[in-house]
């Protein structure tokens, strides 16, 4: 199988990230740091991180159900889940969101619902972080004070905003849409136009919209409050309202199709974002390292229902064979 040229650029710059940044700071100073981390408290994030992942699923099913169509939360949570853990392996998040869309429209014999459903869950998310990356304007200026964290913060308020009114405005769709040609993004255009329609039709259910970002809001503070629980567990000297400015920086800029998944970018912002503050790189590091590990410990739920499941079809398929 040939392995795509982008990959192999995506894979070099995770590694020579990674390298460098490992180059730079004191291992057995992070190690003594990690020390401080417990076994009752790692039980804890991990519960409280699933607990994040049932409000995410709480706010997609309310989008289900606004159009007129029912799936079980715990069926919701067994697709969220094994989405995650496909994503380990997957480029981007596509993968888990096929699975989820997939899963969705064998219970609800509906593929149309079932990805639509997927995208405004996925778009509640962008909007309501958008929302909040506002709110953080004035903690950014007051708290942080660094001009280039708040050129890089400004940006990716700019980045968010902009992409949450490109697809709900039709009016910046048009004027967007020579743009998207030139760079030969015409399907893109198209796309977005559909989902404006979507997204006109569910705004029309008040209840459903207001219960949905209201759910995002909340599991967006809640993120933070989860990097901020672990960073305390740490013995890091760093704010929620300092989070609340970091976070949607990283968020954003992880989204840039330069690396593995995020991996080495991620680590490298979170050094450059501590630095400004006065934080050594090694606390930076040992806070992403965890939180991406606690999010791959959780991800093994996921590879456990889809070994479960895959054990059980192949169960139905030798019983039926025999029969």
């Amino acid at each position: 199988m040939r392995i795509k040229p982008i990959v192999v650029f995506k894979t070099v710059i995770s590694i020579g990230l990674l390298v460098l940044i490992f180059s730079r700071i004191d291992i057995a100073q992070t190690w003594n740091q990690l020390k401080l981390l417990s076994l009752p408290f790692v039980a804890f994030s991990l519960i409280y991180y699933a607990g994040l992942q049932y409000l995410s699923c709480l706010r997609w099913q309310t989008i289900i159900v606004s159009t007129k169509n029912s799936v079980s939360i715990i069926k919701l949570l067994k697709s969220y889940f094994a989405g995650m853990f496909l994503n380990l392996f997957l480029p981007g998040s596509l993968g888990g969101d096929v699975y989820r869309v997939y899963h969705v429209a064998k219970e609800i014999q509906d593929s149309e619902v079932a990805l639509v459903s997927v995208f405004l869950e996925r778009f509640t998310g962008l909007a309501a972080l958008s929302a909040l990356a506002v709110l953080g304007l004035a903690p950014a200026i007051r708290v942080v004070g660094r001009w280039d964290i708040l050129v890089l913060f400004f940006g990716c308020v700019g980045a968010l905003v902009g992409g949450v009114l490109l697809i709900v405005s039709p009016k910046l769709l048009i004027l967007a849409e020579p743009l998207l040609h030139k760079f030969r993004l015409n399907n893109l255009a198209s796309r977005l136009a559909k989902i404006q329609i979507l997204l006109r039709e569910f705004a029309q259910n008040r209840q459903a919209l207001a219960l949905s970002m209201g759910l995002s809001f909340l599991l967006q503070l809640g993120i933070v409050y989860y990097h901020y629980l672990i960073a305390q567990e740490l013995k890091i000297s760093i704010s929620y309202l300092e989070l609340l400015v970091f976070i949607p920086i990283i968020v954003v800029i992880t989204l840039l199709p330069i690396s593995l998944g995020g991996i080495g970018l991620k680590e490298g912002l979170w050094v450059y974002l501590f630095s400004r503050i006065g934080l050594p790189s090694e606390q930076a590091l040992l806070l992403s390292v965890i939180i991406t590990i606690l999010s791959w410990l959780l991800c093994l739920v996921g590879g456990l229902i889809l070994l479960l499941d895959s054990a059980g079809w192949q169960f139905i398929k030798n019983k039926n064979t025999n029969l």
